[in-house]
């Protein structure tokens, strides 16, 4: 009798076990945190706000005011993934700027009314840049501070600038020269992560893409030109400009 007992007993305890692993969920693999590495392509655009330029002609310095500019560029690059507090990444970038001429003065002097002056200044520029993005929040963490992203960088390259076709109405085209120079550019901003956005999380399309909204300063100096009559002279690059940019990476 005692032996039926401990067999049933036994018997019982295999059935809970067996019960029991049943019940147990399956163990997971632990989740993996994106780290941000991988290759991206993207596109830049900027109102780009150009100061004066210069040039010479028949022993006259004209000096040049642009009303305001655009500028629009392709890019692809390399995010190096999180190092430490900031996270690196390298691209290139190719792109094409325009400001149509406001006036024409000489000496610094109004002399021309803007309603009488014409012509463009057009650029081709190319860079290669540097950025360090700042991460607000850790990697993994979906709360409102990995919405945001603040960067720091710039970039150093060449550009082609353009001084098409400048002229005033009645005296005619005074410069229509083309060179290259030398060029860099320094940019902040913030990178918003639209994934992490309510009405884009849905969507793949916003999987993985940031729309970057920054300032960007670009210079270069001595691009030297001739006017209509031969007369040469030099000229700097200068401009201020708020910059829109989306970024997907893959």
């Amino acid at each position: 009798m005692k032996k039926l007992l401990l067999a049933a007993l036994v018997s019982t305890s295999l059935v809970s076990v067996a019960g029991a692993a049943d019940l147990t969920p399956p163990m997971q693999p632990p989740s993996v945190v994106d780290n941000g590495v991988g290759f991206y392509i993207g596109s830049l655009s900027s109102v780009s706000f150009l100061k004066h330029t210069d040039f010479d002609i028949a022993g006259l310095n004209i000096d040049t005011k642009y009303d305001t500019g655009f500028y629009s560029a392709i890019r692809g690059g390399y995010n190096f993934g999180s190092m430490g507090f900031v996270t690196p990444r390298v691209e290139l970038e190719v792109g094409y700027g325009t400001a149509s001429v406001d006036e024409h003065r000489v000496g610094g002097i109004g002399t021309f009314a803007s309603i009488n002056s014409y012509g463009d200044a057009n650029t081709i520029q190319g860079f290669v840049n540097g950025y360090l993005d700042i991460p607000l929040a850790p990697a993994g963490d979906t709360g409102m501070l990995s919405v945001f992203t603040p960067y720091v960088g710039g970039g150093v390259g060449a550009m082609n600038l353009k001084l098409r076709k400048q002229g005033v109405g009645g005296v005619g085209t005074l410069m229509d020269d083309n060179n290259t120079a030398f060029a860099y550019h320094l940019d902040a901003g913030v990178g918003i992560n639209l994934q992490s956005i309510p009405m884009f999380s849905g969507s793949s399309l916003f999987e993985k893409t940031t729309l970057d909204i920054g300032y960007r300063y670009t210079a270069a100096d001595n691009f030297d030109f001739k006017a209509i009559d031969n007369s040469s002279s030099s000229t700097d690059f200068r401009s201020n400009a708020v910059t829109f940019g989306l970024r997907k990476q893959f």
